[in-house]
């Protein structure tokens, strides 16, 4: 089943780009005004919020949607200049921000990964994962700090999300340390008061409060500014906190669970973490490892995955042992969330049966960079001739793309992980004609 995506925009040509970019993988609606937004609180999943609306500013509408919808996670889109509000609304409860013009791809990727680790359902095939859940759940229950560490998509969050569950502890409430200014950190973790900084015009709680009696999941730990580590220090040993510009002590019954894909012994080496703090958060820590060390997992993802994108495709898709083996075959850097991309793509292009040389398409295009590759000067018929084949290559596999889509650009340009313009670039080089054509030969 497609996920329901409401989209709050009242600027006619962004909400149509953002509906096109996105009904492929999910099922959309689009309105302009809160009004109309409210009717459709407590069917959307995920929520996409301009805050500038014709009917009142969106930040209004974000608790509300909470309390009608806890589970739907909500993403503001800010104009220039207005981050601050942006920084608001993850205060409220939205789970991320986006500045505009929107990066299409990006949009897409956060919503899968937001919407897919709600559902906290963690393959553990190999034994390392295996020992990994069972030391997390004896975590679970304990009200210490957990600091999970590992590469870039091997799943820090979906980890973070399971220890939760199973703590009975209520709300989880995330933040991703890298995406907030630095100097609105302090502000956003521990609340302020009214006139305790430039443009602080009234008195907000930080998250840290609204996590009261849950967990509050900080991504991305080591980007965390130096002048706030030890504020969160003395939160971890004391469970007090001071609101930015009081002086009066508060109090909160909160679970933190740290995130990082740094080295941060050597980021205390460097001076940019302190090392009392990352002793108080790896009080617990857990190293996930990267996928290419975890080979047993990989069928079973890629089982689960097909499982899911025949389910969301609404097709029946089948995987060659060859296509798996390959699959098993490559070291991934972007991890699991790399395994997903590729299978993304693959459901999406294939009919039903993913084959080994659909699978070898999609990684060879993947590993040339045909723009730099087109700019270096040809030297010798060896080069052209390549050059040739590969353009070839490309031609069938983005032919094959848009007419899976059935020449919905911006769909096609999804599946292809590349983005509409440079979709449009290359079928432009490529001699590929832009118009739906009768009938499509490659």
């Amino acid at each position: 089943m497609k996920a329901n995506i409401l989209i709050v925009e009242d600027n006619i040509n962004l909400s149509s780009l953002y509906k096109e970019a996105l009904e492929v993988d999910f099922k959309v609606k689009v309105v302009s005004t809160l009004k109309d937004a409210r009717n459709f609180l407590s069917w959307a999943e995920a929520i996409i919020l301009d805050l500038q609306l014709p009917d009142g500013d969106g930040l209004a509408i974000i608790p509300e949607a909470i309390r009608i919808n806890p589970v739907a996670v909500i993403f503001v889109i800010t104009a220039y200049g207005t981050i601050s509000k942006a920084v608001e609304a993850i205060r409220l409860g939205a789970i991320d921000f986006l500045e505009k013009p929107v990066d299409l791809e990006q949009l897409i990727s956060n919503l899968k990964k937001h919407l897919s680790n709600k559902a906290v359902d963690i393959v553990a095939a190999s034994p390392s994962m295996r020992r990994i859940l069972k030391l997390a759940k004896k975590v679970a229950t304990t009200p210490f700090p957990v600091l999970i560490s590992g590469e870039t998509g091997v799943g820090k969050e979906i980890l973070a999300r399971y220890i939760h569950k199973n703590s009975n502890r209520s709300p989880f409430i995330t933040l991703n340390c890298a995406s907030i200014p630095k100097d609105l950190t302090e502000s956003l973790l521990f609340g302020h008061i009214k006139g305790a900084f430039t443009g602080a015009i009234e008195s907000r709680k930080g998250l840290v409060a609204a996590a009261q009696g849950g967990t509050l999941f900080l991504d991305e730990i080591g980007e965390l500014p130096i002048n706030v580590q030890p504020k969160l220090l003395r939160f971890l040993d004391q469970k007090t906190y001071q609101v930015l510009g009081s002086t009066k002590e508060e109090r909160a019954d909160v679970r933190i669970i740290a995130a990082t894909n740094r080295d941060l012994k050597q980021e205390i080496k460097r001076g940019n973490f302190r090392e009392d703090l990352y002793f108080r958060l790896a009080t617990f820590p857990i190293k996930i490892p990267p996928l290419r060390e975890r080979k047993e997992d990989i069928i079973a993802l890629i089982d689960k995955k097909i499982e899911e994108l025949s389910k969301m495709l609404n097709k029946t898709l089948f995987i060659e042992e060859k296509a798996k083996s390959l699959l098993l075959s490559l070291s991934y850097p972007g991890n699991v969330r790399e395994l997903f991309n590729i299978l993304e793509r693959a459901a999406v292009i294939s009919d039903t049966s993913i084959t080994f040389d659909f699978i070898k398409g999609i990684l060879e295009t993947e590993e040339l960079d045909l723009d730099e590759m087109n700019t270096q000067e040809e030297s010798g018929d060896f080069w052209v001739q390549t050059k040739r084949e590969t353009e070839k290559k490309e031609r069938q596999i983005i032919l094959a793309a848009l007419a899976a889509a059935g020449w919905n650009k911006a769909a096609a340009a999804r599946a292809l992980k590349i983005s509409y313009k440079t979709l449009l670039k290359r079928m432009k080089k490529l001699g590929i004609d832009s118009r739906i054509p009768s009938s499509i030969g490659y």
